[in-house]
């Protein structure tokens, strides 16, 4: 599991790959965890950001890139988006690639 307080906003996060991301709607996606059995429901936006933790992408970047796609994205998104990144990390989600941070 990664440590949330070695995830910053400079963070290349990739996700688990043994997980699997069922989207169900424009309004949520099912992240579903194998393992476990465990299901856990994830909104657009945390969709859009999934899609783009592929362990070169820095949490910036992608903070970055969703406020040109998407209008009205204020200065608190990097923040928010830094916190998803964590409670995916304490799911077992997402981490590190071996030999990133």
């Amino acid at each position: 599991m990664t440590e949330q307080s070695a995830i910053t906003p400079a963070s290349r996060l990739a996700v688990n790959p043994a997980l699997v991301l069922r989207e169900e709607s424009d309004d949520c996606a099912l992240l579903f965890d194998p393992d476990n059995g465990r299901v856990h429901v994830l909104n657009p936006t945390a969709v859009a950001i999934w899609k783009r933790l592929d362990g070169r992408s820095s949490l910036r970047e992608i903070t970055a890139t969703l406020a040109e796609e998407y209008d009205g994205m204020g200065p608190e998104a990097e923040t928010q988006v830094l916190a998803l990144a964590r409670s995916l990390a304490d799911l077992g989600a997402v981490g590190f690639l071996r030999g990133g941070s």
